[in-house]
């Protein structure tokens, strides 16, 4: 495939040709990230006090497991819960910037972040010792995603992906998104309204993943109709994780397309099984870092902190409250045996050799650009 000038994809951990994930609507993000902090055994790399302000995704931010290093360094800290990508940058672009201290960027938005909006203050990795090779994987550590220009502009903390859940009680394992257009099914699925895992879906049930994003116009417009099928089974489309768990407690829907297995913990804690499967088309993988906003005000604070979610017991509590999976490799023994059997670590090298995927291009004489994605997106859900 052939790439012109303006077809660059912001991928994450690898550039690519071909990549697997998209921009939310109005450069939004999913997916999945969290925040877990504890009392560090190492030695204080700098005072760390006062208000810290982070911004964390929704359904991420255990508070609870917060407090010893709350406690130990007189930090409070005031959460806000961002629902889609576009909740961050969105604080940052316009004028007068709060001064939020931590916040997050999936790996498709590491070039618009940190060369295009200029968001991102650069980390200084001499006060995050446990961002060390001993500690991280390697599909993780110094990739372009997060160490670029000779910066550092990002700390990578929780990794996974988005896939096919199901009531387990009432329906058979699918073994392909196509399962979910089974004529029973209709009325008792959801769609999220996730673009970052929505959109390379839309892509490969209409025969384009291995091409996506870098779709022509004429792709993209079969892509979502093809899609289209889905909206007819569909229930409703989910604005979040709160609003899928209600209703998949409630019975209503009894299987959602690519959505965030974090959301088994809270089903579970209303004796509600809901179980994960992994189609034969794949699921959609993610990887989350904090950065420290241009705007940040408590830069100490915001460096402790960065460390201490590297910590390998921060990291097994973290992947296991959410149902995904560490970037420490420390962490991987100290993972219950639910939560390491689910992901075959041995299997890192291959489950990353393709890249993971960026938005589509800004710009393109080629591919349809964002705009066009946002466009065909926004259609899509006014036709339900």
């Amino acid at each position: 495939m052939t790439r012109k000038a303006g077809d660059e994809v912001n991928s994450g951990l690898f550039t690519s040709a071909v990549s697997r994930r998209a921009v939310l609507t109005g450069m939004a993000g999913l997916g999945g990230g969290a925040f877990l902090l504890r009392l560090s055994t190492l030695p204080a790399q700098a005072a760390a006090g006062g208000e810290l302000q982070v911004m964390a995704w929704e359904g991420y931010d255990l508070t609870n497991e917060l407090s010893d290093w709350r406690k130990a360094n007189g930090v409070m800290v005031e959460a806000t819960s961002i629902a889609n990508q576009d909740d961050v940058q969105a604080k940052f672009v316009a004028g007068n910037p709060p001064p939020i201290d931590l916040a997050e960027y999936n790996q498709a938005y590491a070039d618009l972040y940190i060369r295009e909006m200029k968001i991102v203050n650069p980390i200084d990795m001499s006060k995050v010792p446990n961002y060390n090779a001993d500690n991280l994987f390697g599909q993780f550590y110094d990739q372009p995603t997060w160490f670029a220009d000779g910066q550092h502009w990002g700390s990578p903390y929780i990794w996974g992906f988005n896939t096919i859940l199901f009531n387990a009680d009432t329906l058979v394992k699918p073994t392909s998104y196509a399962d979910l257009l089974d004529p029973s099914l209709k009325g008792k699925i959801a769609i999220m309204d996730d673009t970052v895992s929505s959109w390379p879906v839309a892509a490969r049930v209409a025969g384009f993943g291995e091409k996506y994003p870098l779709l022509t116009k004429d792709e993209l417009g079969k892509t979502f109709a093809e899609f289209s099928k889905y909206r007819a089974q569909a229930r409703v489309i989910a604005l979040n994780q709160g609003e899928l768990v209600n209703l998949m407690v409630s019975g209503e829907v009894v299987a959602a397309l690519c959505a965030d297995p974090s959301i088994i913990t809270q089903t579970d804690q209303q004796n509600m099984k809901i179980e994960m499967a992994i189609p034969k088309e794949g699921p959609i993988l993610w990887v989350d870092a904090w950065f420290i906003p241009i705007s940040a005000d408590n830069i100490e604070a915001a460096h402790a902190f960065i460390n201490q979610s590297l910590d390998p017991a921060v990291q097994a509590k973290v992947a296991m409250a959410v149902v995904q999976a560490p970037v420490s490799k420390k962490a991987v023994t100290l993972l219950d045996e639910k939560s390491r059997s689910r992901i075959d670590y041995d299997a890192m090298e291959t489950m990353f050799a393709a890249g993971l995927p960026g938005i589509p291009p800004r710009a393109s004489d080629t591919h349809a650009t964002y705009d066009d994605w946002v466009a065909a997106w926004q259609e899509f859900k006014a036709g339900m």
